[in-house]
């Protein structure tokens, strides 16, 4: 069936930060009066929330990020090569879009970004959860200190990797998202590990892209969309390494 609006198509690339900075804040501006593009926000919403969770959480073979990463680099020379108008953005009836397998659509560009995105989260879970140190390291889970009420969250320290396990913690706020961050001393240290939860259940695995070594205590507020460079909001989850 097809979407009450023509905006709605921009949902998915919406809800992945793939719409270029003034797209996304004029989509955000519309979902204001458009109920029908909030109804599709809010059901692609569920399938963003589980693809950090999709996939199995195995160490990749080590050529793997370098053969991503070589289509990627192949990707961004062919748009250099074919001069400053290759990734213009069209104007909204003419756009063309690629449907992804879940149902989402991505521009060509935006593709090769969220390659690199899951890439990112993949081998942090992987490495985390499958022992990527040989196993020589043990796992430790955090003493956590959570502000919602009911919400329960684990988090998994291996080596200088950690993971965050979430079960019914409240989804963030509308466009609104949970970031990560890393205290060590006075310092608070913004991360790219940004999330949100399945309104199912609340939960979430989460796995940090930045190394924890030295850190004192892992942070987690709600950021506007994009995530911030210093936090915006008191902690909704503290975790203290020490």
């Amino acid at each position: 069936m097809s979407p009450e609006c023509a905006h709605a198509l921009d949902a998915g690339a919406y809800l992945l930060s793939a719409l270029p900075p003034e797209d996304h804040d004029a989509f955000a501006e519309h979902l204001l009066t458009c109920g029908s593009c909030r109804r599709e926000v809010e059901q692609l919403q569920v399938v963003v929330d589980t693809l950090p969770i999709a996939a199995p959480q195995l160490a990749p073979p080590p050529e793997l990020r370098d053969r991503i990463m070589r289509i990627v680099d192949a990707e961004a020379e062919l748009l250099r090569a074919a001069g400053p108008e290759a990734d213009r953005v069209p104007a909204p009836a003419a756009r063309q879009r690629r449907r992804w397998a879940s149902g989402l659509f991505l521009r060509p560009v935006a593709a090769g970004a969220l390659a690199s995105v899951l890439l990112a989260v993949g081998v942090a879970g992987g490495v985390l959860v499958s022992g990527g140190d040989g196993g020589s390291t043990p796992t430790r889970n955090l003493a956590t200190v959570v502000a919602a009420p009911g919400a329960r969250v684990i988090v998994a320290v291996k080596g200088s990797q950690a993971a965050l396990h979430v079960t019914n913690l409240p989804a963030a706020p509308f466009s609104r998202v949970y970031q990560v961050w890393i205290k060590r001393g006075n310092r608070i240290e913004a991360t790219h590990t940004l999330f949100n939860v399945r309104k199912s259940d609340g939960s979430a695995v989460v796995p940090i892209e930045e190394s924890v070594a030295g850190a004192d205590q892992i942070l987690v507020t709600d950021e506007p969309d994009g995530g911030s460079q210093r936090p915006t909001s008191a902690p909704l989850i503290t975790a203290s390494l020490s």
